[in-house]
């Protein structure tokens, strides 16, 4: 028996005023959990759409990452215990910690994105850190977000940055699902995602320069709608489609090991896959690909550079990457050596 839940959601400036009709049906009272930013961003609007029709019993922060820790003290919470389903407000993060404590209660799930980052708003699968921010596993949970509402002002009004990293993040699905899935007789739901995720770059490399200008002075177009729903929608529905071993690979093994690596700076996950990406792409000697997306990160100002991840030497961090389950499911063997030339090739190149 196999089971498939596809993601449902709602994009809109006014996307809230949904919410009572769509999650009514699942209960009278909901808890609203998430970043102290997201909720300042989101919970007055939320609250709003809310009144007489679904009460919501308290507003609880997430705490400081996605960890399975932060994750079981919400399930400590006498509001979280006592609600009818759970409102998860923010980014990736605390989308994660709230998608482990919503699924291993057995209760719905509803995803408020205010940042467009990553997938994770549509996703049935998180990714987890230990409390010292190394990242530690991926957890399932049964189904993705009952449904996911989308408001695009609030996206537009969230730090640039974000929607910038949310963009590079969005650029490793073509490439690493294809890498990952290559030679392999695919299922009928794996060939689904696998010829969904050829779609993927196009439209970013299309669109995002002119969606990044816009939400740049707060604003929302065409362009922005499309880049948010490629980010989120479109490799959240990929995800769900495809077994774990195709959904990440070189660039997500370089990142994940960016984590645990000394380097300099702060850099937010998507910016570091978008270099990622550009060293598989390398590496696989997809140089068309390769050269219109390292066009594009000069543009966008996207790492593609070794100093633009805080590091000058790379070998800790290719040796790191290559222990991740990221690489378990590749085209071919990848080496320390063929990652290494992949990025010195890299950085000749502009």
């Amino acid at each position: 028996m196999e089971h498939q839940f596809l993601p449902s959601y709602t994009l809109g400036e006014d996307a809230y005023d949904a919410v009572p009709q769509i999650c009514g049906e699942f209960g009278k009272t909901a808890v609203i959990i998430g970043g102290n930013k997201a909720r300042a961003a989101a919970e007055e609007d939320l609250r709003k759409s809310c009144k007489g029709k679904l009460e919501i019993t308290d507003s609880l922060w997430y705490g400081d990452d996605a960890t399975f820790e932060n994750a079981d003290a919400l399930k400590q919470h006498e509001s979280v215990q006592k609600s009818d389903m759970i409102f998860a407000v923010g980014g990736g993060r605390a989308i994660d910690t709230v998608k482990k404590t919503a699924g291993e209660m057995n209760k719905p799930l509803f995803v408020f994105p205010t940042l467009a980052s990553n997938c994770a708003p549509v996703t049935a699968v998180g990714a987890y850190y230990y409390p010292t921010h190394a990242f530690r596993s991926v957890w399932y949970a049964h189904r993705p977000s009952y449904h996911t509402f989308i408001n695009t002002r609030v996206i537009a009004q969230a730090p640039t940055e974000y929607f910038w990293a949310g963009i590079g993040d969005a650029l490793s699905k073509q490439y690493e699902v294809e890498f990952s899935s290559r030679g392999d007789e695919l299922s009928y739901s794996r060939g689904l995602g696998v010829q969904l995720a050829r779609n993927c770059s196009e439209g970013l490399l299309r669109y995002g320069e002119e969606a990044l200008k816009a939400v740049e002075k707060n604003e929302v177009n065409k362009d922005v709608d499309y880049v948010v729903q490629n980010i989120i929608c479109s490799t959240g529905i990929i995800s769900n489609l495809v077994p774990e071993d195709y959904n990440s690979s070189l660039a997500h093994a370089l990142y994940n090991s960016h984590t645990g690596t000394p380097h300099e700076g702060k850099h937010l996950h998507g910016a570091v896959i978008a270099w990622g990406v550009l060293v598989l792409l390398t590496m696989d000697k997809q140089f068309e690909e390769r050269d219109k997306m390292y066009q594009f990160c000069k543009n966008t100002k996207l790492p593609h550079k070794l100093a633009h991840i805080g590091l000058t030497d790379p070998t800790e961090l290719v040796k790191n990457a290559l222990t991740k389950p990221d690489l378990r499911k590749t085209a071919y063997p990848v080496t320390e050596e063929m990652v290494l030339k992949a990025i010195y090739d890299l950085e000749k190149l502009g």
